[in-house]
């Protein structure tokens, strides 16, 4: 159908408005994914096994952030007072 993977991150899914959020590795795929949109959210449903996906959101092309985890997301021990 079409050749996104590698090419495309899924960033975030908001479940109460149903939008899932995808940064493309360029301008190009960015185009690619706004022109598919209606087939991305049927291949994204039909590999889920579930009709959540209602919409995408493209975001700006690049790298995207990297994903906290909960270790990261917690704040670090406050430093030893001097004396």
């Amino acid at each position: 159908m079409f050749d996104l993977e590698g090419h495309v991150q899924a960033v975030a899914f908001h479940a109460e408005s149903g939008q899932l959020d995808l940064r493309p590795d360029s301008p190009a795929y960015g185009t690619q994914l706004r022109l598919l949109n209606a087939r991305v959210v049927a291949a994204t449903n039909d590999a889920a096994g579930t009709q959540a996906v209602r919409g995408i959101r493209v975001l700006a092309a690049g790298a995207a952030p990297p994903v906290r985890t909960v270790e990261s997301a917690q704040p670090a021990a406050p430093a030893p007072k001097s004396r």
